[in-house]
């Protein structure tokens, strides 16, 4: 069953945690209902032996001391071991009401190993069956997964926890780190800075999290990164929008900038001729998406943005906007908005007679836009290989492991960073200590030279001196209603 923080989880037991988003992105909501959302509960997933991580019992935990809000979803155990194998998933069978004001979430969820042979952070491998049983017999470890994981935010991030916990469960069929069973602690802000480093805290004092995986900090990287900073707990991965993350002593990014992705893929149009551009930008995140906007305009691309626009993501219509791009020969719209809006904006503009050529951020793509005939012809600049790479053994591996662990989730943008992510964990704690600490995961991750996992990242390298991805892009397309990799597996440097 599901457990609050308060809950100690016992010697050798592994847990992870998985949440699924209470609301849609880019509905035709009121502002007033954005804000609401922001602050709704999430669902969290146990699992069981060898259960999928998405299927199971579920619940709603709140963070300790708070009330546990209404508006989770209560489901029936997967029915055996045999279905839990095939990848079943429980069907809700409850619902409460939606409540207003919820505390923010904390959750772990208790779960069962099993033995299996590979170590996990190896380089594109592949999932092979076991040639002899190899158990997380250790120690537990935790690690803390934290960011806006639920409302009209976790209908785009959500992808992240979920990956990462799939990981987990795979890692832990396979070792652990180095035999200690991981423990993953998903943690929603809720998109509130003041909750993200109270719940930094908890993970850190309460929780005993050795490391943080996947953080989406678009609010609260500064006073979350000091925290931790203090308390000497390296930040493996993450969204990167925060300049920090390239330049923090506890930060170990697995892409570039995302500045430096949206310039990248700009680039790609301007070598090949444009010299019209269009950049719209979000106007619910607004500081967030501003600034993007802005380093866009100051990089070497700039001269070539003619207009720029913020608009709401809940607009019932951007025909204005179209038609003043369609009258100035645009010839390149970058769109940072989610993918329910940016696929609004080609509709509205091809009712225009309007067809540029589309560019979306990579972790704004959720698993449903390569069904979205709009959007079939847009490319995307992406943090890591295209989940459609043709041939690439890393990616095949993440399918694999998603296919068993969390057939359900489907690919997105911070899926697969978030993948990034687990992966760097995974090879920064091969050698972890009989009594793991956040020091044996630094002196880890210090080992990592031009390391791509098997080409699903840029080349990786970390030394005490040096944080920096290489400026690097994916280039992401869509084919036959799944992503693709128009360009090949190599990335854009």
């Amino acid at each position: 069953m599901v457990k609050s923080l308060r809950t100690r989880v016992g010697f050798g037991v592994l847990a992870t945690a998985l949440l699924a988003s209470t609301a849609g992105c880019g509905t035709r909501a009121s502002d007033r209902s954005i804000v609401d959302a922001l602050r709704a509960p999430i669902t969290v997933a146990a699992t069981t032996g060898s259960a999928p991580v998405d299927s199971g019992d579920t619940t709603t935990a709140a963070a300790p001391g708070a009330p546990v809000a209404a508006g989770g979803t209560v489901s029936a155990p997967a029915a055996g071991a045999a279905a839990a194998a095939a990848g079943a998933a429980a069907a809700p069978t409850k619902k409460s009401p939606a409540a207003q004001g919820s505390a923010p979430r904390v959750s772990a969820a208790s779960a069962g190993t099993h033995a299996a042979s590979a170590k996990p952070g190896s380089s594109g491998d592949e999932p092979k069956a076991p040639a002899s049983p190899t158990v997380a017999d250790k120690s537990p470890v935790t690690v803390g997964t934290l960011g806006p994981f639920s409302g009209v935010l976790g209908a785009v991030t959500a992808g992240s926890p979920r990956t990462i916990s799939a990981w987990a469960a795979y890692a832990n069929s396979h070792g652990g780190l180095n035999g200690h069973p991981i423990k993953v602690v998903v943690a929603d802000d809720q998109a509130d800075p003041g909750t993200s480093l109270t719940l930094a805290r908890r993970l850190v004092e309460n929780d005993h999290a050795i490391a943080f995986v996947g953080d989406i900090q678009f609010f609260g990287f500064q006073q979350v990164e000091q925290y931790l900073r203090s308390k000497n707990v390296p930040m493996i991965g993450g969204d990167g929008v925060d300049a920090g993350w390239q330049k923090s002593p506890i930060t170990f990014p697995v892409a570039p900038p995302v500045a430096t992705q949206i310039i990248k893929g700009l680039k790609m149009y301007v070598d090949s001729g444009a010299r019209k551009i269009a950049m719209l930008y979000c106007l619910e995140v607004g500081s967030l998406c501003q600034y993007l906007n802005d380093q866009a305009k100051k990089s070497e691309v700039g001269q070539y943005i003619e207009q720029s626009y913020q608009v709401s993501l809940v607009a019932p219509s951007y025909t204005s906007q179209c038609l003043r791009m369609k009258q100035a020969n645009l010839e390149v719209v970058y769109m940072l908005l989610d993918t329910a809006s940016a696929s609004r904006v080609t509709k509205d503009c091809a009712t225009q007679g309007y067809k540029p050529k589309f560019m979306l951020l990579g972790l704004d793509a959720t698993r449903e836009m390569p069904t979205i005939p709009s959007l079939s012809d847009a490319l995307i600049p992406g943090a890591t290989a295209s989940p459609g790479a043709a041939n690439l053994a890393a990616v095949t591996e993440y399918r694999q492991v998603m296919q068993t662990f969390a057939p359900s989730v489907g690919d997105s943008g911070f899926g697969l960073l978030g993948w990034a992510a687990a992966k760097l964990l995974g090879l920064a704690g091969k050698n972890l200590s009989d009594s793991p600490t956040s020091a044996d995961l630094f002196t880890g991750l210090y080992t990592v030279k031009d390391e791509s996992f098997g080409g699903f990242t840029v080349p990786l390298t970390f030394t005490e001196q040096q944080r920096a991805a290489k400026p690097c892009v994916f280039i992401w397309g869509v084919a036959a209603d799944k992503f693709a990799a128009p360009q090949g597996n190599k990335p854009l440097c």
